[in-house]
């Protein structure tokens, strides 16, 4: 007789086998396939570990369970469809066997089934979508047995993350499961630029939450999520916070954390009005500590933008670039320059430089260039991408700027530039005027302006540090 958990496709009636057995012996506690799904689950009350082979004529999938004794002899059950029958019998005093017999017109790919452990007494069995054999291959296996053994995956105790928690003096991460955890990586990812920790073979408690972070923490984002692998911990550090050692403490891990966050500009709150000190008496900021990458945009066989009378943008930024970075090293400042002369650098060396440096702020510095027919268009500009603090470090330029040339307002902007995208601190891109510009090209020509640019540039950088730091 058909039994209906195999004739309707969905989840049989649970099939429980107790039997008296000695101590020694595991047993087969209870067992159900799930015709829809193409599954068998099973489990023992104690571990086994199972051998499985595909045989051949018939088509059967044979999982043997050693030290396992059954009190019946035999239990078979009729299948339906593509499967013939479950059997499960003694195969010997010491072996269990469960079988899946296949109608003789149907075989699995080998390759495609898969055993796994669920714990260390649960087992679980996915078979592929059995497939109909042709008329040559039934002949070529009448009378022909094979033994294709499958691979077991073992059971993994994973980890289980409990919390993930930041201190509340902002001087760390820190990570508890439920046992030690000794098999982790960590790194900067480069594709989502967050410094990530990889735990493999882990798992998210059920009742698992993200912590919540404010303005003052020294984390712009946290996030842990389950991946198919493991768990993967995802962190931004804010501006000035800059990612320490990890540790092992009991069952958990600490990830220390150095530096202070800096202000953040909060989108929607009233922009202050900023305060500039005079051009001739710049801020000095010894006292902070920063580390500032100044980048001259383009360079050697890249000239940037050619405007009116042949005025290139390499030849503006680089003695712009030059002089801002002799005014902020003279008030206390620690100066990186991406080049110095004119060569030409790419962008992913830029942004390397800047991230090993571990820099505290980068600013590239460019001159603008539209169609040689738009003279009409010109005026200052400055970009930032996605951060909160680029953009308040951009505004300061901007603000420097204007005041200290009266060019054309063109705004504070977001814009996905390389430069701005992948650096791991506020990231500011500079746009000094346009060289196609009838206003902005004559005064862009001039070095006296070129020097006025650079005190303005210094200047928005410096008052940035003095009021965020």
């Amino acid at each position: 007789m058909k039994l209906p958990w195999l004739m309707s496709g969905v989840l049989g009636t649970l099939s429980v086998l107790l039997i008296s057995l000695s101590a020694e012996a595991a047993r087969l506690q209870s067992w159900q396939f799930n015709q829809a799904q193409n599954q068998l689950i099973f489990s023992t009350d104690e571990p086994v570990q199972p051998r499985v082979q595909l045989l051949t004529d018939p088509v059967r999938l044979v999982i043997d369970l050693p030290n396992t004794s059954l009190e019946r002899r035999r239990i078979r059950e009729d299948g339906d469809g593509a499967i013939d029958e479950i059997e499960i019998r003694r195969e010997d005093d010491d072996t269990a066997r469960i079988v899946i017999e296949l109608e003789n017109e149907y075989t699995i790919d080998p390759a495609q089934v898969i055993v796994q452990g669920t714990s260390q007494t649960g087992w679980s069995v996915q078979l592929p979508p059995p497939r109909r054999l042709s008329r040559a291959e039934r002949r070529a296996n009448r009378d022909r047995e094979t033994r294709i053994p499958i691979e077991v995956i073992p059971y993994v105790d994973a980890a289980v993350i409990q919390t993930v928690e930041v201190a509340t003096n902002g001087r760390g991460v820190t990570i508890r499961a439920d046992q030690p955890l000794t098999n982790y990586t960590s790194g900067w990812d480069q594709t989502t630029s967050t410094y990530q920790i990889r735990i493999p073979q882990a798992r998210l408690a059920r009742d698992f939450t993200n912590p919540t972070l404010d303005n003052r923490s020294p984390l712009l984002s946290l996030r842990a999520q389950q991946a198919e692998s493991g768990v993967i911990i995802g962190l931004q550090p804010a501006p000035g916070v800059q990612i320490g050692e990890i540790s092992r403490v009991s069952q958990s891990l600490a990830l220390s954390l150095a530096g202070r966050p800096q202000r953040r500009f909060v989108p929607g709150e009233t922009t202050r009005t900023r305060i500039l000190p005079p051009l001739d008496q710049l801020p000095n900021v010894a006292n902070q500590r920063v580390l500032i990458v100044i980048d001259p945009g383009h360079g050697g066989r890249d000239p940037g933008a050619i405007g009116i009378g042949g005025l290139r943008e390499t030849d503006i930024v680089l003695e712009v670039s030059l002089r801002v970075a002799e005014l902020l090293q003279q008030n206390g400042a620690e100066i990186i320059l991406t080049r110095a002369d004119e060569r030409e650098v790419g962008l992913e060396p830029r942004v390397a430089l800047a991230n090993r440096a571990n820099a505290d702020i980068f600013v590239s510095i460019h001159a603008n260039a539209i169609s040689m027919s738009r003279p009409d268009v010109n005026g200052v500009e400055t970009y930032f991408y996605s951060s909160a603090a680029g953009r308040e470090l951009s505004a300061y330029l901007l603000d420097s700027l204007l005041e200290a040339t009266g060019m054309n307002n063109r705004g504070v902007k977001e814009a996905r530039f390389f430069v701005l995208r992948r650096t791991n601190m506020p990231a500011s891109l500079v746009e000094l005027g346009f060289v196609t510009g009838a206003e902005d090209a004559p005064r862009l020509a001039d070095s006296n302006f070129r020097e006025l640019l650079a005190k303005a540039v210094a200047r928005g950088i410096l008052q940035y540090i003095v009021d965020t730091f």
